[in-house]
Formats: C-alpha cells, structure tokens, sequence
C-alpha cells in the first residue's frame, strides 16, 4: 500500500497535469491504496494559486478545497467534486476494511457525503453495515445529477434516506458523466426533430432508407475486417442485424443466425466453435 501524495506534481502516472498540484480524491484514493482499476478519465487535484480551472482531463481546484489528508477526506472530496466512480469504489472497498467506512459515516451519520457513501457500500458489497438510522433526514439521491446522467427517480432506500437513482444494478452499470458538449447536444433535442423528419415522412421512403443505412453499415463492417463480400453475402448480414433483439439468444437462435449469415452451408460446420 503506499503513501498519500503530499507535493505538487507535473506528472501522475504517465498523465500531464496542466500545471504543478497535488492529485486528490480518487487520484490520490487509486494512488495510495494501488487500486487494481483503470484511472478515471478525468481526475482532480488541488493547485497553489486560487484560480479554479479545468480540461478534459484534470479538474483544478484551489488550496481551499483541499481535503484532510485521510480516506474520510478524500472520499467525501470525490463524492463531492467528482461524482460517483463505482469502479474505483468497488475496488477501494474492496481494500479497506469495514470498520473504516462505519467510522466516516458515524462521524456524520446525516451528512449527504457519508450517507451516499454508506449507501454505496452496502450496494456495491452486499454487506452490511453497524450504523443505526439516521433519523429525520431529507432523502437524497445516491447520484448527484449535476455529475452524470442518471434516472430522474428511483426507489427510496428507507435504511439509508437515499434515492437509488443509478441506471443499473451492480453486476452493471455504466455511469455517463456529463459534460459541456453532452450537455449542448442534448439542448438540440436532436431525437425529437429526428421523430417529427420521420413523422412527416412516407413509410415507403423510411422503411428504403433503413434498408440502404443497414446495408452500407455491413458493407462497413466488413471492409473494416479487410474483407470484400458479395452483394447477396452482405444482404444475408444486413438482415440479420435487422432481426436482432428479436428473440432471445440461445444457442439454436445463435445458430439460426449463422445460417443466414453463412447462405450455402454444405462446406462449413455450423455450430459453436470448439477449443
């Protein structure tokens, strides 16, 4: 396990920051505990002049926003300024024990940083843990959605006064953080023109487009796996993305599919491919 870091640095495993600070919250949480998990695409860390400033990569706060130098400190940074990263919480649960997080969340048993990190592990683990109920407290969402998509409802967790509103259970879910250009493009509503274009328009003339669409995009496919198909091979995978999501998978489904793909049968072994 190694140290928390204490001096300002250009460089923090391999990534440029855009100016000497000190990596914080899940940086310095996947630093000091050697997380087994990719590093968030974007990271935090706290600078010496008092000017915020930011890029795709790095957020830049000032000394004031400095955490205490303690997993409880680092935590409730991340939650706060970061959001929600369940890869590197599942993995820094993972690593720290129990009794550490019932520590955070009894030192603040009301507080909306150590009730959704209460909520988080319990989630994320399975496990629970010795901390009483919170009493009379606002609910809150287990997302913050000022940091990333999420359901605009879910189901309360009585236990922990905190709206489940994550978009998936915990064997999956991906979590979109938002973004100004995510945020300008949803602003376009571009779904909603593209119903009313196709309101507007002939099924005749939709139902061609999609089929010219769907054969230019297996014409893609295979170009991109260096191959040149016939015209008729192509259709044969046209159709069969067309009919996906359809049925089930299965075996036999996945080898009816193949079928269709394949055409002529008699000089190919169908099936499952074996070691």
């Amino acid at each position: 396990m190694g140290e928390w870091i204490t001096e300002s640095v250009t460089v923090f495993h391999g990534r440029r920051l855009p100016e000497p600070a000190r990596p914080t919250g899940y940086a310095a949480l996947w630093h000091r505990y050697e997380l087994a998990v990719p590093l968030p695409t974007r990271l935090a860390a706290i600078a010496q002049r008092h000017r915020q400033s930011a890029t795709a990569e790095w957020l830049i706060l000032t000394p004031r926003h400095a955490p205490e130098e303690s997993l409880a400190g680092h935590l409730e940074f991340a939650l706060k300024w970061e959001g929600v990263n369940l890869g590197v919480l599942k993995r820094l649960f993972g690593r720290v024990p129990a009794e550490e997080i019932v520590a955070i969340v009894r030192a603040k048993p009301t507080g909306v940083y150590a009730r959704r990190l209460w909520f988080l592990y319990e989630w994320l683990t399975g496990a629970e843990l010795d901390i009483p109920d919170p009493g009379k407290v606002r609910s809150i969402p287990a997302v913050d959605p000022k940091h990333h998509y999420v359901p605009v409802d879910g189901q309360l967790s009585s236990r922990h006064k905190v709206v489940n509103n994550l978009p998936g259970p915990p064997e999956f879910c991906p979590l979109v953080r938002r973004t100004p250009v995510l945020d300008q493009q949803r602003e376009k509503e571009l779904s909603d023109r593209a119903r009313a274009v196709i309101g507007r328009t002939h099924p005749d003339i939709v139902a061609r487009t999609a089929a010219f669409l769907l054969l230019s995009d297996s014409r893609a496919s295979f170009r991109i796996e260096g191959e040149q198909p016939s015209h008729d091979r192509a259709a044969r995978w046209a159709q069969t993305i067309s009919s996906a999501g359809v049925i089930p998978l299965s075996t036999i489904e996945l080898e009816r599919l193949q079928r269709i793909v394949i055409g002529d049968d008699r000089f190919v072994s169908l099936g499952l491919r074996g070691c």
